[in-house]
Protein backbone atom coordinates (compact mmCIF):
# COMPACT_ATOMS: atom_id res chain seq x y z
CA UNK A 1 0.00 0.00 0.00
CA UNK A 2 1.23 3.62 -0.54
CA UNK A 3 1.99 5.82 2.43
CA UNK A 4 -0.28 8.37 2.96
CA UNK A 5 1.04 11.91 1.94
CA UNK A 6 2.29 13.97 4.42
CA UNK A 7 -0.21 17.07 4.93
CA UNK A 8 1.58 20.43 3.41
CA UNK A 9 2.40 22.97 5.97
CA UNK A 10 2.12 26.83 6.63
CA UNK A 11 3.54 28.87 8.70
CA UNK A 12 0.72 31.83 9.65
CA UNK A 13 1.54 33.97 12.48
CA UNK A 14 -1.97 35.11 14.84
CA UNK A 15 -3.05 38.31 14.76
CA UNK A 16 -5.43 37.80 17.77
CA UNK A 17 -5.21 35.22 20.50
CA UNK A 18 -6.75 32.09 19.41
CA UNK A 19 -7.48 28.67 21.41
CA UNK A 20 -6.03 25.37 20.03
CA UNK A 21 -7.67 22.03 20.75
CA UNK A 22 -6.78 21.46 23.91
CA UNK A 23 -8.40 24.95 25.12
CA UNK A 24 -4.89 26.42 25.54
CA UNK A 25 -5.08 29.68 24.22
CA UNK A 26 -2.08 30.52 21.84
CA UNK A 27 -1.17 34.57 21.89
CA UNK A 28 -1.08 37.17 19.16
CA UNK A 29 2.56 36.62 17.42
CA UNK A 30 2.57 33.57 17.57
CA UNK A 31 4.02 31.81 14.44
CA UNK A 32 2.43 28.67 13.68
CA UNK A 33 3.15 25.91 11.20
CA UNK A 34 -0.84 24.85 10.32
CA UNK A 35 -2.11 22.62 7.62
CA UNK A 36 -2.97 24.94 4.67
CA UNK A 37 -6.33 24.68 4.67
CA UNK A 38 -6.42 25.68 8.64
CA UNK A 39 -3.80 28.56 7.43
CA UNK A 40 -6.30 29.48 4.67
CA UNK A 41 -8.96 29.76 6.94
CA UNK A 42 -7.36 31.75 9.65
CA UNK A 43 -5.96 34.15 7.07
CA UNK A 44 -9.24 34.29 5.16
CA UNK A 45 -11.05 35.60 8.70
CA UNK A 46 -8.47 37.88 9.08
CA UNK A 47 -7.11 35.96 12.21
CA UNK A 48 -3.84 35.45 10.82
CA UNK A 49 -1.49 36.70 8.24
CA UNK A 50 1.22 34.74 5.91
CA UNK A 51 4.53 34.65 7.96
CA UNK A 52 7.01 32.85 5.22
CA UNK A 53 9.26 34.61 3.89
CA UNK A 54 9.35 36.56 0.43
CA UNK A 55 11.83 35.10 -2.26
CA UNK A 56 15.03 36.70 -1.66
CA UNK A 57 14.13 37.86 1.81
CA UNK A 58 15.29 34.05 3.07
CA UNK A 59 18.78 34.99 4.53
Amino acid sequence: MPEPKAQKLAPVKLLYDTWADDEKRIPAGTVLELPVEAAKKLIASGKAERADPLPGDDA
